[in-house]
């Protein structure tokens, strides 16, 4: 019976804890010391096998962000634009990144406000759609757009938002590489001249999206021709070197091996999609994944963010100035 209290207690605190996140961050932290102190009276009479909840819950506290782009590989038909649809919903994702949308107009007349939107899942706050590229924002997520950059010279395959992102300055990019290597190359080129010319704050860049090159076939790739396509993946290091990005799922799976495209005949597989963030965001992300799909050859990235400075912190150490002795 005490530990059901206590268990009611936590989800009364989640709740206050999300009213609160935003508008009062230092009460938020008061109640997340709250939810642990009632995880560790919770963990003296409850089994070990209960802990699960009490962990989910202080897991909840820490995402301040979660970020989904996916290949869809055309949505002009109904039944599959319908699908595509409903399987993002039940992501619960704050922004979605599409890729190969192909149909503008059938898909803004699915993005509306209310109860009867059939997209109205994401509350789609701000819609971004130049050439075959989507960028879909959840209305109450904390994002603000100051300004739209699209590609105009390579066939509008990628946008930029520079965003207030929970208060801080930050560039969103969907990306959806051409299949040619030549035109890679230079596609990379123009994804970095925009990002300089426009003059967008650097220090936080999140950029997702079907890059179509696989940074190392050799850990990114099984079956199919497994020579580097050593132009394609210098334009692309360039850029992660020029910008301060990084491969945050390799970073944390360095050996590692997944698989974000598929072809049965022959069969090939490839890690073709993937996210680059600025090395300043690296220590905010507490997850990253790759996660099944439906209706497509591309399996969808996903990216979590939590806010550092949110968490429950110890006491701090303190050290004496022997100088001072002498």
């Amino acid at each position: 019976m005490f530990a059901l209290v206590l268990r009611l207690i936590s989800c009364v605190l989640i709740f206050l804890t999300f009213l609160l996140n935003k508008s009062v961050n230092y009460m938020s932290t008061i109640i997340n010391a709250s939810l642990v102190h009632a995880y560790k009276i919770y963990s003296s009479y409850v089994s070990p096998g209960s802990f699960k909840f009490v962990a989910f819950v202080l897991y909840l506290q820490m995402v301040v962000g979660k970020f989904i782009s996916l290949n869809v590989r055309g949505l002009s038909n109904f039944r599959k634009r319908r699908t595509i649809f409903t399987w993002c919903r039940k992501q619960k994702a704050d922004a979605i990144f599409l890729q190969e949308t192909y149909s503008p107009r059938k898909i803004m007349s699915y993005c509306g406000k209310g109860n009867e939107a059939p997209l109205s899942f994401v509350h789609v706050g701000l819609i971004t759609l130049m050439g075959l590229q989507l960028i879909l924002i959840r209305n109450n997520f904390d994002c603000s757009v100051e300004e739209i950059v699209t590609c105009t010279d390579a066939g509008g395959r990628y946008v930029m938002l520079k965003v207030l992102l929970k208060g801080e300055r930050a560039v969103l990019v969907n990306i959806y590489g051409p299949n040619r290597d030549n035109k890679l190359v230079d596609f990379y080129h123009s994804v970095r001249q925009s990002i300089e010319t426009n003059d967008f704050d650097t220090d936080n860049i999140i950029m997702g999206g079907d890059f179509n090159c696989p940074l190392n076939p050799i850990v990114d790739k099984r079956g199919g021709n497994l020579m580097p396509r050593q132009g394609v993946i210098i334009a692309i290091e360039r850029l992660q070197w020029e910008l301060d990005l990084h491969d945050i799922w390799r970073n944390k799976n360095p050996t590692e091996r997944s698989f974000t495209w598929n072809q049965r005949d022959p069969l090939v597989l490839s890690r073709l999609d993937y996210w680059l963030i600025s090395n300043s965001v690296s220590d905010n992300v507490c997850d990253v994944d790759t996660i099944p799909s439906i209706k497509t050859d591309h399996s969808t990235i996903k990216i979590e963010f939590k806010d550092v400075g949110d968490g429950v912190k110890g006491p701090e150490l303190w050290k004496l100035n022997c100088s001072l002795l002498n």
